[in-house]
């Protein structure tokens, strides 16, 4: 038991390799959100944010060559970038570069609401020193510190009428990667197949129930994320 909370060949939830990366996540938001605020003019706040955002990008794209042209048998669920966690990580360097309010409105919900949860429970086999251990929370970790940049620094806030376009363009995701799964044998965002780790998708049962709750459990997630800000008045749009 004391090795499993230490490295093992597998994944264990909070061992010391999942704790030292929370820890080591909350360090790198403070770090990236001190920095945005030390800079002085809008353009300065926007360089740094960029090179936070791309530093996951280049991970994922490196890490994705590698399996790419390496690993054999090649896994497409593990390239293709259609988990919605790794679809938004291409998104937010353009989000934070062009100071895309629409964008936010989007990605906040669905990276407050669900990229926690993946790295509270992360769905992960192999164990350090595994790279994709290291995509996984590095790409988690960013998309998280991106979006409290947006909210810390450039002070964007999502609205009730933000909540109305997440849910809505998160079922349009769904509908799409539907199709992905169905033309390509996938699983992506789990909607063939619960993951294998513990989550609260486990609550509602087996496919396709589990998704029909899904839907209530992620009206739930962007209603609490939304909380802080129901009553805030100090709106930002640009």
């Amino acid at each position: 038991m004391f090795q499993v909370l230490l490295f093992s060949p597998d994944f264990h939830p909070y061992n010391i390799e999942h704790v030292s990366w929370l820890v080591m996540g909350m360090a790198s938001c403070f770090f990236w959100i001190w920095l945005g605020k030390k800079q002085r003019t809008e353009v300065g706040q926007r360089r740094i944010a960029l090179i936070q955002a791309l530093l996951p990008v280049v991970l994922w794209l490196v890490i994705t060559i590698y399996m790419l042209f390496f690993t054999r048998p090649l896994d497409i669920g593990l390239v293709l970038p259609f988990h919605a966690c790794y679809f938004i990580n291409l998104l937010l360097p353009v989000m934070l570069w062009q100071r895309s309010y629409f964008l936010f409105e989007i990605t906040y919900f669905m990276v407050m609401g669900g990229c926690i949860q993946a790295l509270v429970t992360p769905d992960l086999k192999g164990s350090f020193p595994y790279y994709i251990d290291f995509r996984y929370f590095v790409v988690h970790i960013g998309l998280v510190q991106s979006t409290l940049y947006a909210v810390l620094v450039y002070k964007f806030r999502p609205t009730w009428r933000s909540f109305g376009k997440a849910f809505l363009w998160t079922n349009y995701y769904f509908v799409f990667v539907l199709g992905i799964n169905y033309l390509l044998g996938t699983n992506f965002m789990y909607l063939n197949e619960k993951p294998p780790t513990t989550t609260m998708l486990d609550f509602f049962g087996e496919w396709p129930w589990y998704i029909i709750g899904g839907e209530f459990l992620c009206l739930l997630m962007f209603t609490f994320v939304m909380l802080p800000f129901a009553f805030d008045k100090t709106k930002k749009y640009t």
